[in-house]
């Protein structure tokens, strides 16, 4: 199954169902084990993340993939979540060991790997060449950035 394509992902709402709990409990595990301020906000997580699907959906309603939306928006939800928690994992075992510098360095690169990772899976369900998608997801990946950047009043 860790070879397969990101369009073997069932389109089953189950599915979906299972990557939106998936996400909330990443971003819980996120929140708790590591120290993100007094302004961090569980619901403007949600919201950001919200709004990255929409722009997917969005996108594949554009180019006439919209029948493919669960499986996609599924993929690219459990993997998002999956890094996450890595990047958690990451901080707070090597923090102790190596610093919090270090540690957020790789942590960063974790997260920074998410953008190709949703680029191929947002690829791959528009039947686009993988750069297509990677630059999808940049852009996806800023306009997130921008929204909770303006949201807290951090610059």
């Amino acid at each position: 199954m860790l070879r397969k394509s990101p369009e073997q992902v069932p389109d089953s709402w189950l599915v979906f169902l299972f990557a939106l709990v998936l996400m909330q409990f990443s971003s819980f595990v996120a929140a708790t084990l590591i120290n993100l301020g007094e302004d961090h906000s569980h619901l403007l997580t949600l919201m950001t993340n919200l709004l990255g699907m929409g722009i997917y959906a969005a996108i594949l309603f554009v180019t006439g993939f919209f029948h493919r939306f669960v499986p996609v928006v599924s993929a690219i939800i459990a993997c998002g979540s999956i890094l996450t928690l890595l990047f958690v994992a990451a901080y707070v075992l090597l923090n102790p060991f190596l610093g919090g510098n270090i540690a957020v360095i790789v942590a960063t690169l974790i997260i920074i790997w998410s953008v190709p990772v949703e680029g191929h899976i947002i690829a791959r369900g528009i039947d686009q060449h993988w750069y297509i998608g990677i630059v999808i997801a940049m852009i996806v990946f800023i306009v997130q950035y921008a929204f909770q950047s303006i949201m807290t009043g951090r610059t």
